[in-house]
Protein backbone atom coordinates (compact mmCIF):
# COMPACT_ATOMS: atom_id res chain seq x y z
CA UNK A 1 0.00 0.00 0.00
CA UNK A 2 3.28 2.63 0.66
CA UNK A 3 4.04 2.26 -3.19
CA UNK A 4 0.56 3.41 -4.27
CA UNK A 5 1.39 7.00 -5.58
CA UNK A 6 -1.87 9.25 -5.26
CA UNK A 7 -2.96 11.58 -8.56
CA UNK A 8 -0.94 14.45 -7.67
CA UNK A 9 2.37 12.28 -6.86
CA UNK A 10 1.61 10.70 -10.40
CA UNK A 11 1.40 14.07 -11.73
CA UNK A 12 4.58 15.06 -10.11
CA UNK A 13 6.79 12.41 -10.92
CA UNK A 14 5.74 12.60 -14.95
CA UNK A 15 6.71 16.71 -14.29
CA UNK A 16 9.98 15.59 -13.17
CA UNK A 17 10.27 12.88 -16.06
CA UNK A 18 9.77 15.35 -18.34
CA UNK A 19 12.11 18.02 -16.74
CA UNK A 20 14.52 15.70 -17.34
CA UNK A 21 14.59 14.23 -20.67
CA UNK A 22 14.43 17.95 -22.27
CA UNK A 23 17.25 18.80 -20.05
CA UNK A 24 19.11 16.02 -21.45
CA UNK A 25 18.42 16.48 -25.15
CA UNK A 26 19.12 20.35 -24.74
CA UNK A 27 21.59 20.96 -21.81
CA UNK A 28 25.21 21.58 -23.88
CA UNK A 29 23.49 21.24 -27.35
CA UNK A 30 21.65 24.26 -28.08
CA UNK A 31 23.02 27.67 -28.14
CA UNK A 32 19.12 28.60 -27.25
CA UNK A 33 19.27 26.76 -24.47
CA UNK A 34 22.82 28.39 -23.32
CA UNK A 35 21.58 31.64 -23.26
CA UNK A 36 18.85 31.04 -20.65
CA UNK A 37 20.56 28.76 -18.32
CA UNK A 38 22.66 31.73 -18.59
CA UNK A 39 20.60 34.32 -17.20
CA UNK A 40 18.95 32.25 -14.93
CA UNK A 41 15.51 31.78 -17.01
CA UNK A 42 14.85 28.11 -17.19
CA UNK A 43 12.23 28.69 -14.94
CA UNK A 44 10.97 30.26 -18.02
CA UNK A 45 11.25 27.67 -20.11
CA UNK A 46 10.03 24.70 -17.82
CA UNK A 47 6.16 25.99 -17.25
CA UNK A 48 3.45 23.36 -15.99
CA UNK A 49 2.58 23.32 -19.21
CA UNK A 50 5.71 22.50 -21.00
CA UNK A 51 6.47 19.62 -18.13
CA UNK A 52 2.91 18.27 -18.49
CA UNK A 53 3.47 17.21 -21.97
CA UNK A 54 3.50 13.49 -23.07
CA UNK A 55 6.50 12.48 -25.37
CA UNK A 56 4.33 10.64 -27.75
CA UNK A 57 2.21 12.86 -28.27
CA UNK A 58 1.83 14.80 -31.27
CA UNK A 59 0.73 18.44 -31.17
CA UNK A 60 -1.00 20.87 -33.87
CA UNK A 61 -0.64 24.63 -34.13
CA UNK A 62 -3.58 25.67 -31.89
CA UNK A 63 -2.41 23.31 -28.93
CA UNK A 64 1.25 24.76 -29.56
CA UNK A 65 -0.17 28.07 -28.87
CA UNK A 66 -1.71 27.04 -25.85
CA UNK A 67 1.22 25.17 -24.19
CA UNK A 68 2.95 28.45 -25.43
CA UNK A 69 0.72 30.82 -24.23
CA UNK A 70 0.45 32.80 -26.72
CA UNK A 71 -1.79 33.17 -30.23
CA UNK A 72 -1.96 30.46 -33.17
CA UNK A 73 -0.49 32.92 -35.59
CA UNK A 74 2.31 34.03 -33.65
CA UNK A 75 3.01 30.04 -33.72
CA UNK A 76 2.66 29.72 -37.17
CA UNK A 77 5.08 33.14 -38.11
CA UNK A 78 8.11 31.75 -35.80
CA UNK A 79 7.91 28.12 -37.19
CA UNK A 80 8.13 29.45 -40.63
CA UNK A 81 11.30 31.38 -40.21
CA UNK A 82 12.93 28.71 -38.29
CA UNK A 83 10.91 25.72 -39.92
CA UNK A 84 14.14 23.70 -40.35
CA UNK A 85 15.39 24.09 -36.62
CA UNK A 86 11.81 23.24 -35.34
CA UNK A 87 11.63 20.58 -37.59
CA UNK A 88 7.79 19.57 -36.97
CA UNK A 89 5.86 16.62 -39.14
CA UNK A 90 4.13 17.28 -42.28
CA UNK A 91 1.13 16.05 -43.36
CA UNK A 92 -0.69 16.93 -46.38
CA UNK A 93 0.25 19.11 -49.36
CA UNK A 94 -0.28 22.65 -50.27
CA UNK A 95 -3.21 24.65 -48.31
CA UNK A 96 -4.03 21.42 -47.03
CA UNK A 97 -1.02 20.84 -45.07
CA UNK A 98 -0.70 20.02 -41.50
CA UNK A 99 2.15 20.36 -38.91
CA UNK A 100 2.48 18.31 -36.41
CA UNK A 101 4.96 18.90 -33.36
CA UNK A 102 6.64 16.47 -30.37
CA UNK A 103 7.86 17.61 -27.41
CA UNK A 104 11.07 18.80 -28.70
CA UNK A 105 9.57 20.85 -31.34
CA UNK A 106 7.45 22.40 -28.72
CA UNK A 107 10.15 23.00 -26.28
CA UNK A 108 12.25 25.10 -29.66
CA UNK A 109 9.26 27.11 -30.28
CA UNK A 110 8.81 27.61 -26.63
CA UNK A 111 12.80 28.70 -26.44
CA UNK A 112 12.10 31.05 -29.88
CA UNK A 113 8.98 32.65 -28.16
CA UNK A 114 10.83 33.78 -24.90
CA UNK A 115 13.74 35.25 -26.68
CA UNK A 116 11.38 37.14 -29.66
CA UNK A 117 8.66 39.62 -30.01
CA UNK A 118 7.95 42.53 -28.96
CA UNK A 119 10.44 44.18 -26.25
CA UNK A 120 12.86 41.02 -26.43
CA UNK A 121 16.51 41.51 -27.19
CA UNK A 122 17.00 39.19 -30.55
CA UNK A 123 15.11 39.20 -33.92
CA UNK A 124 14.07 36.05 -36.08
CA UNK A 125 16.95 36.78 -38.44
CA UNK A 126 19.49 37.43 -35.16
CA UNK A 127 18.39 33.78 -33.96
CA UNK A 128 18.30 32.23 -36.71
CA UNK A 129 22.29 33.49 -37.47
CA UNK A 130 23.21 31.85 -33.70
CA UNK A 131 21.53 28.27 -34.71
CA UNK A 132 22.57 28.02 -38.14
CA UNK A 133 25.80 29.33 -37.38
CA UNK A 134 26.63 25.95 -35.46
CA UNK A 135 26.58 24.19 -38.81
CA UNK A 136 29.37 23.88 -41.41
CA UNK A 137 27.63 25.58 -44.51
CA UNK A 138 29.47 26.25 -47.84
CA UNK A 139 30.01 29.72 -48.84
CA UNK A 140 31.36 31.25 -52.60
CA UNK A 141 33.74 34.47 -51.47
CA UNK A 142 32.80 36.77 -54.75
CA UNK A 143 29.04 35.92 -53.51
CA UNK A 144 29.88 36.73 -50.15
CA UNK A 145 30.87 39.85 -50.74
CA UNK A 146 28.50 40.78 -52.71
CA UNK A 147 25.71 40.07 -50.02
CA UNK A 148 27.91 41.72 -47.40
CA UNK A 149 28.57 44.63 -49.66
CA UNK A 150 23.90 45.10 -49.49
CA UNK A 151 23.10 44.11 -46.22
CA UNK A 152 26.22 47.25 -45.05
CA UNK A 153 24.36 49.85 -47.49
CA UNK A 154 20.88 48.72 -45.86
CA UNK A 155 21.95 48.70 -42.32
CA UNK A 156 23.76 52.11 -43.46
CA UNK A 157 20.66 53.79 -44.80
CA UNK A 158 18.64 53.07 -41.61
CA UNK A 159 21.04 54.99 -39.17
CA UNK A 160 18.89 57.80 -38.56
CA UNK A 161 17.32 56.64 -35.79
CA UNK A 162 13.39 58.21 -36.17
CA UNK A 163 13.87 56.19 -40.19
CA UNK A 164 15.05 53.27 -38.48
CA UNK A 165 12.12 53.10 -35.62
CA UNK A 166 9.49 53.47 -38.35
CA UNK A 167 10.95 50.89 -40.10
CA UNK A 168 11.05 48.72 -37.05
CA UNK A 169 7.42 49.43 -36.52
CA UNK A 170 6.48 48.56 -39.97
CA UNK A 171 7.56 45.26 -40.17
CA UNK A 172 9.62 46.47 -42.88
CA UNK A 173 13.03 45.83 -41.55
CA UNK A 174 12.94 42.68 -40.56
CA UNK A 175 11.42 41.00 -43.44
CA UNK A 176 13.68 42.56 -45.31
CA UNK A 177 16.80 41.65 -43.24
CA UNK A 178 15.15 37.89 -42.83
CA UNK A 179 15.34 37.55 -46.61
CA UNK A 180 18.97 38.72 -47.09
CA UNK A 181 19.83 36.90 -44.35
CA UNK A 182 18.60 33.37 -45.55
CA UNK A 183 20.53 34.17 -48.59
CA UNK A 184 23.40 35.06 -47.13
CA UNK A 185 23.92 32.81 -43.98
CA UNK A 186 23.80 30.05 -46.78
CA UNK A 187 27.17 30.75 -48.15
CA UNK A 188 28.57 33.00 -44.61
CA UNK A 189 29.47 30.05 -42.44
CA UNK A 190 32.26 28.21 -42.58
CA UNK A 191 33.15 24.97 -40.70
CA UNK A 192 34.77 26.17 -37.39
CA UNK A 193 34.95 24.51 -34.29
CA UNK A 194 35.04 27.74 -32.76
CA UNK A 195 31.71 28.82 -33.53
CA UNK A 196 29.74 28.11 -30.87
CA UNK A 197 32.29 30.07 -28.59
CA UNK A 198 31.99 33.48 -30.77
CA UNK A 199 28.18 33.26 -30.97
CA UNK A 200 28.65 32.87 -26.84
CA UNK A 201 30.84 36.46 -26.65
CA UNK A 202 28.90 37.83 -29.36
CA UNK A 203 25.48 37.29 -27.21
CA UNK A 204 27.05 38.11 -23.89
CA UNK A 205 28.57 41.34 -25.03
CA UNK A 206 25.24 42.05 -26.68
CA UNK A 207 23.43 41.54 -23.59
CA UNK A 208 25.85 43.88 -22.00
CA UNK A 209 24.71 46.73 -24.12
CA UNK A 210 21.36 46.70 -23.83
CA UNK A 211 21.50 45.75 -20.02
CA UNK A 212 19.93 48.40 -17.93
CA UNK A 213 22.32 48.33 -15.11
CA UNK A 214 25.21 50.08 -17.68
CA UNK A 215 25.21 53.97 -18.03
CA UNK A 216 25.71 55.10 -21.34
CA UNK A 217 29.44 56.41 -20.72
CA UNK A 218 29.46 52.24 -20.05
CA UNK A 219 27.90 51.01 -22.48
CA UNK A 220 29.58 53.29 -25.48
CA UNK A 221 33.52 51.86 -25.42
CA UNK A 222 32.01 48.21 -25.35
CA UNK A 223 31.37 48.45 -29.22
CA UNK A 224 35.58 48.29 -29.69
CA UNK A 225 35.17 44.89 -28.56
CA UNK A 226 33.15 44.16 -31.49
CA UNK A 227 36.22 45.03 -33.47
CA UNK A 228 38.64 42.99 -31.58
CA UNK A 229 36.12 39.68 -32.21
CA UNK A 230 35.97 40.70 -36.09
CA UNK A 231 40.03 40.86 -36.08
CA UNK A 232 40.16 37.55 -34.15
CA UNK A 233 37.61 35.89 -36.27
CA UNK A 234 37.92 37.42 -40.08
CA UNK A 235 35.79 34.89 -41.59
CA UNK A 236 32.95 36.01 -39.18
CA UNK A 237 33.33 39.84 -39.63
CA UNK A 238 29.61 40.01 -41.11
CA UNK A 239 27.87 38.58 -38.45
CA UNK A 240 29.81 40.52 -36.19
CA UNK A 241 29.65 43.69 -37.67
CA UNK A 242 25.57 42.90 -37.60
CA UNK A 243 25.66 43.13 -33.75
CA UNK A 244 27.67 45.93 -33.84
CA UNK A 245 24.93 48.01 -36.26
CA UNK A 246 21.84 46.88 -33.56
CA UNK A 247 24.30 47.36 -30.18
CA UNK A 248 24.60 51.26 -32.12
CA UNK A 249 20.84 51.15 -32.82
CA UNK A 250 20.10 50.78 -29.17
CA UNK A 251 22.86 53.20 -27.92
CA UNK A 252 21.11 55.87 -30.03
CA UNK A 253 17.54 54.48 -28.74
CA UNK A 254 19.34 55.28 -25.26
CA UNK A 255 20.41 58.61 -25.93
CA UNK A 256 17.36 59.67 -26.91
CA UNK A 257 15.63 58.46 -24.08
CA UNK A 258 17.78 60.07 -22.02
CA UNK A 259 17.57 63.12 -23.76
CA UNK A 260 14.08 63.33 -23.24
CA UNK A 261 14.25 62.61 -19.52
CA UNK A 262 16.73 65.77 -19.11
CA UNK A 263 14.20 68.07 -21.32
CA UNK A 264 11.39 66.50 -18.70
CA UNK A 265 13.14 67.82 -16.11
CA UNK A 266 14.68 71.18 -17.26
CA UNK A 267 10.73 71.96 -18.35
CA UNK A 268 9.86 70.72 -14.47
CA UNK A 269 12.43 73.27 -13.05
CA UNK A 270 11.18 75.98 -15.20
CA UNK A 271 7.68 75.85 -14.10
CA UNK A 272 8.94 75.29 -10.55
CA UNK A 273 10.98 78.83 -11.05
CA UNK A 274 7.45 80.29 -12.58
CA UNK A 275 5.87 79.25 -9.58
CA UNK A 276 8.00 80.62 -7.42
CA UNK A 277 8.19 83.98 -8.65
CA UNK A 278 4.32 84.36 -8.58
CA UNK A 279 5.06 83.65 -4.77
CA UNK A 280 7.92 85.79 -4.32
CA UNK A 281 7.40 87.98 -1.56
CA UNK A 282 9.38 91.02 -2.81
CA UNK A 283 11.78 92.61 -5.99
CA UNK A 284 15.06 90.74 -4.55
CA UNK A 285 13.57 87.31 -4.16
CA UNK A 286 12.31 87.75 -8.03
CA UNK A 287 15.56 89.00 -8.91
CA UNK A 288 17.33 85.84 -7.72
CA UNK A 289 14.88 83.49 -9.40
CA UNK A 290 15.19 85.62 -13.03
CA UNK A 291 18.79 85.04 -12.54
CA UNK A 292 18.56 81.39 -12.02
CA UNK A 293 15.91 81.27 -15.09
CA UNK A 294 18.72 83.41 -17.14
CA UNK A 295 21.29 81.21 -16.15
CA UNK A 296 19.14 77.81 -16.57
CA UNK A 297 18.83 79.15 -20.45
CA UNK A 298 22.22 80.21 -21.55
CA UNK A 299 22.99 76.42 -20.21
CA UNK A 300 20.62 75.30 -22.24
CA UNK A 301 20.35 77.74 -25.04
CA UNK A 302 19.13 74.85 -27.62
CA UNK A 303 15.46 74.89 -25.81
CA UNK A 304 15.46 78.59 -25.73
CA UNK A 305 12.38 78.23 -27.79
CA UNK A 306 10.58 75.53 -25.99
CA UNK A 307 11.88 77.77 -22.62
CA UNK A 308 10.00 80.72 -23.45
CA UNK A 309 7.01 78.26 -24.81
CA UNK A 310 6.73 76.70 -21.24
CA UNK A 311 6.59 79.87 -19.42
CA UNK A 312 4.18 81.48 -22.01
CA UNK A 313 1.86 78.35 -21.64
CA UNK A 314 2.17 78.50 -17.52
CA UNK A 315 1.44 82.28 -17.24
CA UNK A 316 -1.54 82.11 -19.76
CA UNK A 317 -2.99 85.74 -18.54
CA UNK A 318 -1.38 86.25 -15.77
CA UNK A 319 2.03 87.24 -17.79
CA UNK A 320 4.11 89.64 -15.86
CA UNK A 321 6.45 91.80 -18.52
CA UNK A 322 8.86 92.21 -15.54
CA UNK A 323 9.80 88.05 -15.74
CA UNK A 324 9.79 87.91 -19.21
CA UNK A 325 12.11 90.30 -20.04
CA UNK A 326 15.17 88.89 -19.89
CA UNK A 327 14.40 86.84 -22.53
CA UNK A 328 14.67 89.86 -24.80
CA UNK A 329 17.83 90.22 -24.05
Amino acid sequence: MDDIMTKEELEEARRDEMREILINAFDGNSILYEIYKKRGWLDRLFTDRILSMDKDALYISNQVAEILETEPHVVKNKRRALLQYINPEEYGEGNAKIYKHNYISVFKMKMIHGLTGEASEYTLPQLKELIYGQNSISKTNKAQDQDNEILIKLMRKMEQFEQFQGMVESGEFFEEIEKRLTKATERLMESNQDINELNIKIAELYDKIISPDLSISEKEPLQSEFAKLAEKYPTHAFTINMYLHAAQDRITHFKQVERELQVRTIKETVLNYYEAFETAKDDSERDVIRDQLQKLANNNQDLSYDIRFWLSTAGKEKKKKGFWSFLNR
